[in-house]
């Protein structure tokens, strides 16, 4: 289940079977507490766009105050739409935020270090927040429809399997806020891959345009990877619906900023 939460004007989500293994701090951010102005209002994480690099700085130490994190010791990905994972260090600490981002292509992000925040950006693709609860291996991926393609759920909890030996039945994973199957239209041959990937029910008609349910697909890629059905938890927002609250590239044909997956071992 994701939980709104309300602290010192800053609105996140939060996932409670996470929250119950008292083993995380994370947050999902929505567009509330930040600094930043008009489009990019208020909490807005997206470097790279007419917002100022003071303002997502500061919207950045925010939100990391709000989760009781240090914001030095942030780790940024830096997403490109490819499937590939970082194993988080020391060494990486603050990278993207209290220097400059080093990564090339990282799309997703995993760690076995305490007290080192992760975090991944989002506007209308999909968070998939990971935990290993026996081992304390935590993960973040961000899947939009290519990295979903990709696999990056499935190959990210097959990363903590083989390099951490997490069990799949250890492991907690949640589906956040992201533009759903009700306004994610894709062209034909979008919904081909799909049908031909993950099945029928993950590209649906709407009339004449195909709809693609990438909640469904990363669950059945998080299935395949072994993790019970029942450690699987969606939030079922979706952005685009909600866009008044949470950044929807699509709504906004791109005038907006990014909401923030936050997470770090305690």
């Amino acid at each position: 289940m994701f939980r709104l939460n309300r602290k010192n004007g800053v609105s996140y989500y939060t996932i409670s079977s996470f929250e119950d293994t008292g083993l995380v701090r994370h947050g999902f951010s929505t567009r509330e507490g930040g600094v930043s102005k008009g489009d990019y209002g208020t909490m807005n994480f997206r470097f790279h766009c007419p917002d100022t690099k003071e303002n997502v700085l500061e919207n950045f130490r925010i939100m990391a105050e709000t989760l009781d994190m240090d914001y030095k010791n942030i780790v940024l990905s830096k997403q490109v739409h490819e499937d590939v994972i970082h194993t988080v260090t020391e060494a990486d600490r603050g990278n993207g935020i209290t220097r400059d981002n080093a990564f090339t292509s990282v799309d997703a992000l995993i760690t076995d270090k305490r007290n080192i925040p992760i975090v991944t950006l989002y506007a209308d693709c999909v968070p998939v927040f990971f935990l290993d609860k026996r081992l304390h291996v935590i993960a973040l991926a961000h899947s939009g429809w290519r990295g979903t393609v990709k696999r990056i759920a499935m190959k990210t909890a097959e990363k903590m399997k083989n390099d951490y030996n997490s069990r799949p039945e250890d492991i907690l994973a949640a589906i956040g806020p992201s533009i759903q199957e009700c306004h994610f239209e894709v062209s034909d041959e979008v919904a081909e891959i799909f049908i031909k990937e993950f099945g029928a029910d993950t590209a649906v008609r709407y009339g004449a345009k195909y709809h693609v349910n990438m909640q469904r697909a990363i669950k059945k890629q998080l299935s395949e990877a072994g993790i019970p059905a029942e450690n699987i938890d969606d939030s079922g927002i979706c952005t685009y619906c909600n866009s008044d609250f949470l950044f929807s590239h699509r709504k906004t044909n791109g005038k907006r900023g990014n909401m923030g997956a936050f997470m770090e071992l305690i």
